[in-house]
């Protein structure tokens, strides 16, 4: 995603996107992008700064951790950069992490990585189809979200065999 400063005037400018998870370079075979990453940008460029506040929005298809069946998970993240041009020599580059410096020649930047990373930040862990997901069956493992199995609860803790022999 790269931006022509040159085309940015002085105040707000606003644009917006749609790009492929391979044009952000987003890989990973958990999951699939059920369409383009839309993000839309608000610059506010003033002087020798520019600050830069947006949003992306996507879909990803995954498996659901209880059950396994494949479920779109709607992504949304917020974020918000600072851009500065001619770095002083005495700021080195972890003085700042809210700030990105730019050449003073720059007239190009790439926000891909930076939205890539916000983006991939959204993808959960442990994603579930629904809340009241209930899950695949330990002994069977029939889908109990569409079937009702026929196997017996019956899980003894071997901690208390011992008790169950004196009952019985």
């Amino acid at each position: 995603m790269i931006i022509d400063l040159r085309e940015l005037e002085e105040g707000f400018t606003d644009l917006e996107f749609d790009e492929s998870p391979e044009e952000l370079h987003i890989e990973d075979e958990s999951f699939d992008f059920s369409g383009p990453v839309n993000t839309r940008l608000s610059f506010y460029s003033l002087g020798e700064s520019l600050s830069v506040k947006g949003h992306s929005q996507a879909r990803v298809a995954m498996d659901c951790v209880r059950c396994l069946e494949r479920t779109e998970i709607s992504l949304e993240t917020r974020f918000k950069f600072v851009f500065q041009k001619d770095r002083p020599k005495n700021v080195s580059d972890g003085d700042d992490d809210s700030l990105i410096w730019l050449d003073a020649k720059g007239e190009k930047i790439d926000l891909g990585e930076e939205i890539k990373d916000y983006v991939l930040l959204e993808i959960p862990q442990n994603p579930v189809c629904s809340d009241t997901c209930a899950g695949l069956c330990p002994t069977c493992g029939e889908n109990l979200n569409t079937t009702i199995c026929s196997c017996k609860e019956e899980s003894v803790d071997p901690r208390w065999e011992a008790l169950r022999a004196i009952k019985d």
